[in-house]
């Protein structure tokens, strides 16, 4: 298998001697964008980095703040796909309000 060839397994070594998922984890990482959340006595605020790659990708429809329920919410910094999978998770997880 060459180092460019994907491995699922946590502890497969490349023939350089890399973890192969150690480095896609840190690239995706190093991709990410800032996010913050500040805790009030009147409330709480989260904000995200909202710069987008291409000027081909239409603003209206990137969501990095996303309200789950009207008193739970998230933001994601990283890889859309895996936030679009743990949104969807985290609002059939939660018990009906």
């Amino acid at each position: 298998m060459g180092d460019s060839a994907y491995s699922f397994s946590l502890t497969t070594f490349s023939r350089t001697g890399k973890l192969l998922q150690i480095e896609y984890a840190l690239n995706a990482v190093a991709n990410g964008r800032t996010s913050l959340g500040l805790c009030t006595k009147d409330g709480v605020v989260i904000a995200t980095d909202k710069k987008l790659s291409s000027p081909l990708v239409d603003v209206e429809h990137v969501h990095k703040v996303e309200r789950i329920t009207p008193a739970c919410g998230f933001v994601y910094s990283g890889v859309g796909p895996d936030y679009r999978v743990l949104g969807r998770e985290t609002y059939f997880d939660l018990p009906s309000i």
